[in-house]
């Protein structure tokens, strides 16, 4: 027995081990969920997952309006009817900071780029810079697609009263990331627009909420803002740099009091409207550039789009209502904890999957478990925020369920043809291959040998070790005629009790001889203990062998009986042997 022989012998015996041990539909609903895991982390369910998640938040409840936020919207309706220009001038920026500061809103935030001034205005706009501590500009700190980063005005960077309003974009354009800080680390730590207005406006309430020193995350109060990193939910190697979260927005038609330019110029607002809140300055002209595809309930024009001035408000919104209100920050669990509930999910919709015997639960089973999980995410991310994974859970339990009926209707295939105990072929299937194999061989004129094989003194072996013990010496058996036999459409099955049978087409009386002679010496390597045996030590067999070509007046039968006056004359001559039985003349089998 060669060394190569053992290892498979070693590798199958293992495989038999683990079969018997784990179940078919738990290895199955595990590669299901390996394949998904795998197809997962290079990124093929990305985009599914991340427009599931989007779909999941357009379908929440409709949220009240934010009260503590008002946005000066400069519209394309300003522009063209009341300024005559397609930009703000710096004088027009002036007057509207002077109308808004009379309201005495706690914060405002001025979502324009003012590096550079009006010669006419300067001196004007300069002032009211520096007189309006509540005043928050912004200046672009990642840069844009040139690398190219927009300084903040001079004056409001000297006072501290800048802030970031770069806003980070999905690969597929839409916005559902919100950045606190564009750099946490080094010399240029800016806040976002969006924070550095809640951290004011929270500043400003009765107990002063601050940031709590030294926190490992962003703490407000009693709240933490822990950070996403690239894997978050559905995101794959996402860059994750600076400080970011999940953008929860509002779910609502209107989430801001919106007012507009000219309605503030013309004093047509109410006088309460803007006092101890949040007002945001910004451009909601669509003929402007700062437009963003979001997640949102609201279209503009039939698009789900937002301006950069509102996704600054949502951000300042959700850190606020989340510190002040309780409201749920979007969150998901680290990616080993996913991982396991995929596997898991998984692994019991393919037990289920396995147990539906009836057709109706079979249609009904898979689909009712995933309609019940989106159900059920839907309703937790509703709730908690918590971002559960959908689309893989879905995928997996699919694939499993796949896997477990395919596996159902081939055990349903291999039960009417190959015997339960040894795998081999059942005695129906032999009898259908030899008339086969017997006619084919007959057409071709080639030599047909079949085997007969029975297990030396096994009434004494079961007696002995028991029935348990005997079924699984059978099973060793099969395995010992399975890897003996090579030849190509080669047929082993159990003939009946302890008793086996090879049929080999176009093989020759030698060729035979040398695989029967084979199967005997694998079974006496296996060293199988037999203590009752008159013939060894150890589990041995006799084996019967006939080949010849068949003719048209000799029936398919006379091949079994000839083996088997082998196989009588091996057991006559003391067993564990080999014996061939020719007929003297082919008449005698006619």
């Amino acid at each position: 027995m060669s060394n190569i022989d053992k290892i498979k012998d070693v590798q199958r015996g293992l495989w038999q081990i683990l079969r018997r041990k784990v179940s078919f539909v738990t290895l199955a609903s595990l590669i299901a969920a390996s394949g998904v895991l795998g197809l997962r982390s290079l990124g093929g369910l990305q985009v599914l997952e991340l427009r599931t998640f989007d779909k999941m938040l357009t379908l929440r409840a409709m949220e009240s309006a934010d009260p503590r936020i008002v946005i000066v919207g400069i519209t394309d309706r300003d522009l063209d009817q009341y300024l005559n220009n397609s930009a703000i001038s710096d004088q027009t920026m002036v007057a509207l900071i002077r109308k808004i500061k009379a309201h005495q809103p706690r914060v405002i935030g001025l979502d324009f780029y003012r590096s550079a001034t009006d010669k006419r205005s300067h001196e004007s706009l300069e002032d009211i810079f520096a007189n309006t501590p509540n005043l928050i500009g912004i200046e672009k700190v990642i840069g844009d697609n040139q690398g190219h980063a927009i300084p903040g005005h001079p004056i409001l960077k000297a006072r501290d009263q800048t802030a970031a309003s770069d806003i980070v974009v999905d690969a597929d354009g839409r916005i559902r990331r919100g950045i606190f800080f564009p750099a946490a680390t080094g010399p240029n730590v800016v806040e976002s627009l969006g924070l550095r207005l809640a951290l004011d406006y929270l500043a400003g309430e009765p107990h002063n909420i601050t940031p709590v020193p030294k926190a490992s995350v962003l703490t407000l109060g009693q709240v933490e803002f822990p950070p996403i990193d690239s894997h978050t939910g559905g995101y794959v190697n996402v860059d994750a740099q600076g400080y970011q979260l999940l953008l929860n927005l509002r779910q609502q038609t209107k989430p801001f009091e919106v007012v507009s330019l000219t309605e503030v110029l013309l004093g047509e607002i109410p006088p309460d409207l803007m006092r101890d809140r949040i007002v945001l300055i910004g451009s909601m002209a669509l003929s402007n550039g700062d437009i963003f595809y979001t997640a949102h309930k609201r279209s503009k024009q039939n698009l789900p789009i937002q301006f950069g001035v509102e996704l600054h408000g949502e951000i300042a919104s959700q850190i606020i209502s989340t510190t002040l209100d309780g409201r749920p920050l979007l969150y998901a669990w680290p990616q080993w904890l996913e991982s396991l509930l995929i596997i898991g999910i998984a692994v019991s919709g393919g037990h289920i999957a396995q147990r539906a015997t009836k057709l109706w639960q079979r249609l009904s089973v898979v689909p009712g478990i995933s309609l019940l999980w989106v159900g059920g995410s839907y309703a937790v991310l509703g709730l908690t925020g918590l971002w559960l994974p959908v689309v893989p859970v879905v995928l997996g339990l699919w694939i499993a369920a796949g896997l477990t009926g395919a596996h159902r209707t081939t055990q349903l295939q291999v039960l009417s043809t190959n015997d339960k105990l040894t795998g081999l072929a059942n005695r129906r299937t032999f009898d259908d291959s030899l008339q086969q194999m017997w006619f084919k061989a007959l057409r071709t004129q080639q030599p047909l040998t079949l085997i007969l094989a029975d297990v030396d003194h096994f009434k004494k072996y079961n007696d002995t070790y028991g029935h348990p013990q005997g079924d699984e010496c059978l099973r060793r058996v099969a395995q010992a005629i399975r890897t003996s036999v090579r030849v190509k459409d080669g047929l082993c099955a159990r003939y009946g009790g302890e008793e086996f049978v090879v049929l080999l087409p176009n093989t020759s009386e030698t060729e035979g001889i040398a695989i029967a002679n084979a199967i005997r010496t694998k079974l006496i390597d296996y060293a199988l203990p037999h203590s009752a045996s008159e013939t060894a030590d150890h589990v041995t067999m006799s084996l019967g062998i006939t080949s010849f070509i068949p003719s048209i007046e000799i029936p398919p039968s006379a091949l079994v009986d000839m083996a088997d006056l082998g196989l009588y004359t091996a057991k006559k001559s003391g067993r564990n042997r080999v014996e061939m039985h020719q007929p003297d003349t082919l008449n005698k089998l006619m």
